[in-house]
């Protein structure tokens, strides 16, 4: 079998090996697969273009027997563009660019944290609420799957877990607030409208850790991540059952886990803090 890449230490890894590291993480043992991804897991083989590599794992991935969702956020609004749901590029990697412009694939409508999800699964995402974090969107309807898991394939979980901010809208935390962005949205049909979306983001005087290493760390001690080393990355998996209980129990048992140190009713200031000084939003 082809070499797909080849890591620091010269070990060379094909497709098989990939998947033999996804099912021992089970990534095939639920029914629905969020895929976060960065997939340069090593130096890819000259002649063995950067289409094919995609497309590899995307077979990989289909291998697995399960419903792939991967998210494809382009945050439109809040860099003052217009969300097009055939055109506009995610910002999540390559992968998910990869697989939303795949026959058989749904996009939602969400001009801030779009997904995209099988053919199968369009009836259900189809009636995306306006709230990007709250009730009715994405990761709501996502929360009410049975059988879901979320896969960190060569990405960070604690540089790229949005989720963590669904859970925190759910209980309503006071160290964040929904900010409203307008904007246009473009559909399949290519009909135009105007369209409001909220996002729950954190209060402008209320410091934000760089990352939620520290949380992936005690899921792992606590036997709810499985980690397993590829290539010069990992992969790692979590059931959203998991996640959804042990984020909302860290936040009853300690208000402050998810932020940098203790803040006050001053901090609590209800204004943006992304993109301030002109540059582009990547992240709630």
């Amino acid at each position: 079998m082809n070499t797909l890449f080849i890591d620091d230490d010269g070990r060379s890894y094909n497709a098989d090996d990939v998947l033999n590291a996804l099912i021992s993480i089970g990534a095939d043992d639920c029914e629905t697969l969020f895929i976060h991804s960065d997939v340069v897991f090593g130096r890819v083989p000259k002649g063995f273009n950067r289409k094919e590599y995609m497309e590899t794992l995307y077979a990989v991935l289909m291998e697995l027997g399960v419903q792939i969702i991967v998210p494809t956020f382009t945050y439109s609004f809040c860099n003052h563009e217009t969300y097009d749901v055939r055109k506009s590029k995610t910002s999540m990697g390559a992968l998910s660019e990869y697989i939303r412009k795949q026959d058989g694939r749904y996009r939602t409508l969400d001009p801030l944290l779009s997904f995209s999800v099988p053919e199968a699964l369009k009836d259900k995402f189809s009636n995306i609420s306006n709230h990007s974090l709250g009730k009715g969107s994405g990761l709501d309807i996502l929360h009410s799957m049975d059988g879901v898991k979320f896969l960190f394939l060569g990405a960070r979980q604690g540089e790229c877990f949005t989720y963590v901010h669904y859970v925190e809208k759910m209980l309503d935390v006071p160290y964040r607030y929904d900010q409203k962005f307008t904007g246009t949205v473009i559909d399949y049909e290519g009909n135009s409208e105007e369209r409001t979306q909220y996002i729950h983001t954190h209060c402008y005087g209320v410091k934000i850790p760089e990352n939620y290493d520290f949380f992936e760390e005690e899921l792992i001690r606590m036997g709810k991540v499985k980690k397993q080393k590829l290539g010069n990355s990992y992969v790692s998996c979590l059931s959203e059952k998991d996640a959804y209980e042990q984020i909302s129990s860290r936040i009853m048992q300690d208000p402050y886990y998810f932020v940098d140190g203790e803040y006050t009713e001053s901090d609590l200031i209800h204004k943006y803090g992304f993109g301030k000084n002109g540059e582009r939003v990547t992240h709630c």
